[in-house]
Parts: structure tokens; C-alpha cells; sequence
């Protein structure tokens, strides 16, 4: 899926405004824009003591959907991390980066 001109427009304006309000160091803001051709970067390996990632050499293969969304969450009005999203794990994404949030206050 490819971006249309309006789908840049409106994640133009989602992204200047989280920005915008990154200002604040009391907050964490995240927003939510269109995707362009990604896939979904969230990790399905089990966690705990057994997970794959504890293997030497293992490389994570991530989940093979296609990214509807971009999670952006910003640390300060310069410092931006994306995260691409399918619609499954949108929803995982935005509550870890609450929970880092929580864990970091």
C-alpha cells in the first residue's frame, strides 16, 4: 500500500503536532499515521528463559503482515522512534511504549 497525497498530508500534521507537544517533558506523545509499503515490526517470539532470542546467532523474522499504520513515539521534540504496525499488533505497540513510559517516570 502507498501512500496518497492526503494519507502525507494528514501524517504530516499528526506527526508536527506530536512533536509539538514532545516539548513538554511530561509527556510521551504517540501518533498513529499512514504506512508506505512496510512491514510490521513487532517480535511474535515467545519471551521468558526459553525464547529464541536467548540462542546465539537466532535472528528474529518479525511478523510477516504488512504495516496498516506507523506507531511514532517521541522522547522530545527531536528524538523520534517509528514503529511500522499491522492492524493485529498496533494496539501491542502503543501499550509498550506506555509501558516504558511508566517504567521511565
Amino acid at each position: 500500500m502507498t501512500r496518497t497525497p492526503q494519507d502525507t498530508f494528514l501524517s504530516d500534521q499528526a506527526l508536527a503536532a506530536a512533536r509539538d507537544a514532545a516539548a513538554d517533558p511530561a509527556t510521551i506523545p504517540v501518533a498513529l499515521t499512514a504506512a508506505n509499503g512496510e512491514r510490521c515490526s513487532w517480535c511474535e517470539c515467545p519471551d521468558g528463559p526459553d525464547s529464541p532470542h536467548n540462542q546465539a546467532g537466532y535472528r528474529c523474522a518479525g511478523c510477516p503482515a504488512p504495516a496498516k499504520h506507523v506507531v511514532s513515539a517521541f522522547a522530545g521534540p527531536h528524538i523520534r522512534y517509528d514503529f511500522p504496525a499491522c492492524r493485529r499488533h498496533e494496539a501491542d505497540i502503543v501499550i509498550s511504549i506506555a509501558r516504558a513510559a511508566k517504567g521511565a517516570a
